[in-house]
């Protein structure tokens, strides 16, 4: 059995003859790196170092955007969540306010936020689609920070005993953990996408 197979550079077409151990070698006409390559059959066939670089490099960019499509449905499953906690939250106001009279923490917390709205105001106007306006933003009642800073404000003590406010802070519960995960998510995809942006110069 010869030492040495004899073969096509795919670049120039030249003849060569390597030594059959060989993985890596180099055109002996235009100086091509060249590896070898094994199919499915046994059957060596040169292939240009070049382009198996750019092959590993296209596989490379394609992980990436699998893995910022995957990140990207994570953050809008999260996003989902909160929106669902948000209005089971804003749907309970009726009863608050049926129910509660006295229910200063709403007055206090927008007080004390300086809101341009109280939200007292402005479900009398609203209560008979109530559903349909709480889709909209309503300062102080919109992002998962504001609905966990509202939170921590009826966890005072002299809200605590509310049996409102209980109910309130249970539906509110699962906020920070989600938005946390939010948040290192959208820091997770920035970075990739920066990443990704460095790649490219």
């Amino acid at each position: 059995m010869s030492d040495f197979i004899s073969m096509t550079c795919p670049s120039c077409g030249g003849h060569i003859q390597i030594e059959n151990n060989l993985q890596k070698f180099f055109c002996n006409h235009c100086g091509t790196e060249l590896l070898l390559k094994q199919d499915a059959e046994g059957i060596l066939t040169p292939i240009k170092a070049r382009d198996l670089q750019a092959s590993a490099k296209l596989k490379e960019i394609q992980f990436s955007m699998t893995a910022m499509e995957l990140l990207k449905s994570q953050i809008a499953e999260l996003e989902n969540q909160i929106k669902k906690i948000r209005a089971t939250f804003l749907e309970y106001y009726p009863k608050v306010y049926s129910g509660a009279w006295n229910s200063r923490y709403f007055i206090d917390y927008e007080k004390e936020k300086k809101l341009p709205i109280k939200l007292k105001l402005e479900y009398v106007p609203n209560c008979q689609n109530w559903n349909t306006y709480i889709e909209k933003n309503i300062p102080g009642y919109t992002t998962a920070e504001e609905l966990i800073e509202f939170s921590q404000f009826m966890q005072r003590p002299q809200y605590r005993k509310d049996k409102y406010v209980t109910t309130m802070l249970a539906i509110l519960e699962p906020l920070p953990p989600l938005a946390e995960q939010l948040k290192q998510k959208k820091a997770q995809l920035n970075r990739m996408l920066e990443q990704a942006i460095d790649q490219g110069d």
